[in-house]
């Protein structure tokens, strides 16, 4: 597998790209752990502090460092309005995204998770995995318009439970 690209350009999307979370970056974690529905719906806690947020910058680039994941901010023209990714597991990559409410409806998670797919899939991996807490409509259907499929229940690690999704690579939506 080549190294994690530092950047993608969102195709349909003039002026934003995907690019590499630096330390630096620790801001976004932070103003994304405030918003009132992120922490409900994803892994960003709603007590994160400053240390906190950046020690998990940290963590984050240690962790494109070595391969094993990487965190991208969601770039317009210089303003970070969310953040997208993935993680590798036993069973491949699982994709995750927060956006800012002020960028969403716009098409960006659904634009970058394709372009994360679509990246993953020219490494040679076969799959490609999301997991949603059961409720988050807006999650199910990035899943469904990103050509992802139902796969099985499950339960996230505070006990809630979950859906998890699986997108076959290399095929388009619906063919698998």
């Amino acid at each position: 597998m080549d190294s994690f690209p530092g950047r993608f350009v969102l195709e349909g999307h003039p002026g934003v790209v995907l690019r590499r979370l630096e330390e630096p970056d620790w801001e976004v974690e932070l103003t994304l752990a405030h918003v009132e529905d992120i922490p409900r719906w994803t892994m960003y806690p709603a007590d994160l502090d400053e240390h906190g947020a950046r020690l998990r910058a940290e963590r984050n680039v240690r962790a494109a460092d070595s391969g094993h994941g990487i965190r991208y901010v969601v770039d317009e023209s210089g303003e970070a309005l969310g953040t997208v990714g993935f993680g590798r597991s036993a069973d491949g990559f699982e994709v995750f995204y927060a956006l800012r409410p002020e960028a969403r409806g716009r098409g960006l998670v659904t634009a970058a998770v394709g372009a994360l797919a679509a990246w993953l899939a020219d490494q040679g991996e076969r799959v490609v995995w999301l997991s949603t807490l059961d409720g988050n409509a807006a999650s199910e259907a990035v899943a469904d318009r990103c050509g992802f499929r139902r796969f099985r229940a499950g339960t996230h690690v505070d006990g809630r439970p979950l859906t998890v999704w699986v997108r076959r690579l290399g095929v388009g939506p619906g063919e698998d």
